[in-house]
């Protein structure tokens, strides 16, 4: 039943990022458009990109964190046993649980003080920009609640014990992961 869930909630944040830039694109290249052939354009185009980017930013931000997709440098790490890189694994989630808490915090007060300010054209209030941070902490503890649960559910692999997975065997992953989706649908 968790997987399941992960992986719903991985697409509706996979989706919303997609809508995100999707509609970025749009206004932006729209305003272009507009601009350069029109000598006009989209007094929204601005505001809403900019909203929509803080957002694309955030979500992605969590995205990657359950992922294991952010930068990173591990090598020293590696070089210990399982053990110790336990340790510095959950050390760094109660450090990052701690951040989490600073930006729930931070970004409430900031939208509460923010609720009387509003944009000048979206004319909503400037809340919702400070909002993403909220939904950034929650999300992100939610992550790194779930990737301690990974690496003290049991015998841990040393590839289960990585502050960052390798791009090389991310995608490698994901290459094994189409292969075989195409041979079900393929019937071999």
């Amino acid at each position: 039943m968790t997987a399941k869930l992960e992986r719903r909630v991985t697409r509706v944040l996979e989706g919303t990022i997609v809508a995100c830039l999707a509609v970025m694109a749009v206004l932006v290249f729209g305003n272009v458009v507009l601009r350069y052939a029109f000598d006009s354009g989209l007094a929204v185009s601005e505001e809403l990109s900019r909203l929509l980017f803080v957002w694309l930013i955030f979500l992605g931000a969590i995205l990657a964190s359950r992922q294991h997709a952010h930068l990173g440098f591990d090598s020293l790490l590696q070089k210990f046993p399982a053990g110790v890189r336990k340790a510095v694994i959950l050390g760094n989630a109660a450090l990052m649980l701690a951040a989490c808490v600073f930006f729930v915090i931070g970004g409430l007060e900031q939208s509460k003080i923010n609720l009387g300010n509003r944009y000048p054209v979206l004319d909503i209030p400037y809340a919702w920009l400070y909002g993403v941070a909220v939904v950034f902490g929650i999300g992100l503890a939610v992550s790194i609640a779930l990737n301690v649960r990974d690496v003290l559910a049991g015998p841990a692999t040393d590839e289960d014990l990585v502050l960052t997975q390798n791009l090389e065997s991310r995608v490698q992953e994901e290459v094994d992961q189409l292969t075989a989706h195409q041979r079900g649908k393929d019937g071999q």
